[in-house]
């Protein structure tokens, strides 16, 4: 789209974005004018970009527009010029569009520093909040949902002694005094737990116990046919 000023159609259209122009405007404010472009052009459809002309309290420029202002609008309000430097913030802005806002304003003035125009750049920031709203729901951790435990534990042969120890204490027996009935229980304990989910862990708990896999896996499925 070319950047030369047209009174006669102060709207253009393109695929992404709309730029409207207006005339008359500040001669000194049209070498802003591909300044606001190329930032319209860069950031669309997420960023309008808007320029005021303070001396008829006109919107002489817009891309992308959030809002239905046209160029050759009136300015909503005269602007509070900073006391300081020749911009002001980021700030936020809302929109009744349900459009939440970083803006900045930025103050252009002519060879006597007199303020002449106003930029302002407003970046729609809602697509990035409910992006950051489903992160934190993705890397959040429920403090109530306990820990997988022996199925990612780096020693699982720690994580089957606790258990074993656990049964054992609970029972008030030694491993060594254990039966064949107390030791198919045991059996059936580390089962519940998931320890035979883990490689290696059957062939451990053999080791243990002094029985065969076939002894367990015959044990297991008496359990399971009780």
């Amino acid at each position: 789209m070319s950047s030369k000023i047209r009174s006669k159609s102060p709207c253009v259209s393109a695929t992404y974005e709309k730029m409207c122009y207006h005339l008359p405007m500040n001669p000194a404010l049209k070498p802003y004018l591909p300044v606001c472009e190329a930032i319209g052009k860069l950031f669309a459809p997420n960023v309008e970009v808007v320029l005021h002309d303070l001396e008829t309290k006109t919107l002489v420029f817009i891309a992308n527009a959030f809002t239905k202002r046209r160029a050759g609008d009136a300015m909503l309000s005269h602007p509070q010029l900073p006391k300081n430097g020749d911009w002001v913030g980021p700030y936020d802005k809302s929109l009744e569009e349900c459009k939440a806002l970083k803006a900045v304003s930025i103050i252009l003035r002519d060879e006597q520093e007199k303020p002449i125009g106003m930029l302002c750049i407003n970046y729609d920031i809602t697509p990035a909040k409910a992006l950051f709203e489903s992160l934190k729901i993705l890397v959040s951790c429920d403090a109530s949902t306990p820990s997988p435990g022996a199925f990612f534990s780096q020693n699982w042969k720690e994580h089957t002694d606790e258990l074993i120890a656990q049964f054992l204490s609970e029972r008030n027996v030694a491993l060594q005094g254990l039966s064949t009935n107390e030791k198919r229980e045991l059996a059936v304990f580390l089962e519940a737990k998931g320890t035979f989910a883990i490689r290696n862990a059957l062939g451990y708990v053999c080791g243990v116990l002094s029985v065969s896999r076939a002894t367990i896996y015959n044990w297991l499925k008496q359990q399971r046919e009780a």
